[in-house]
């Protein structure tokens, strides 16, 4: 069976130029953009948002981060209106902070 590196066996035959330019492109690939979502879809993920809250439920939240699309599975601790965010401890315990404007489903 042929293990084959792709590009990564070309990279010590590249100038270090080329190889920075080959990852920004990479990284451009990447790049996902962040939906749109109608005021139906808000007012459910908000009722979904308060729901798992007030019973303190472990949720996964989908959200969009510097041109990515991200996960986080936890448990909300704080709804912040003042600064629109929510507080949310994940499950290795750290805290996250999640703007409402950026997060496009929950599960």
């Amino acid at each position: 069976m042929v293990h084959d590196r792709g590009t990564i066996k070309w990279t010590s035959l590249m100038l270090p130029e080329h190889v920075e330019l080959l990852k920004r492109i990479w990284n451009e690939d990447k790049k996902v953009v962040k939906p749109n979502l109608d005021e139906q879809e808000l007012e459910v993920l908000n009722n979904q948002i308060l729901q798992a809250f007030h019973q303190k439920q472990c949720i996964q939240i989908e959200y969009y981060y510097d041109n990515q699309r991200l996960e986080i599975r936890g448990i909300i601790k704080k709804l912040d209106s003042l600064h629109q965010m929510i507080v949310i401890k994940d499950i290795t315990g750290d805290i996250v902070f999640i703007p409402f404007r950026n997060i496009f489903q929950i599960i």
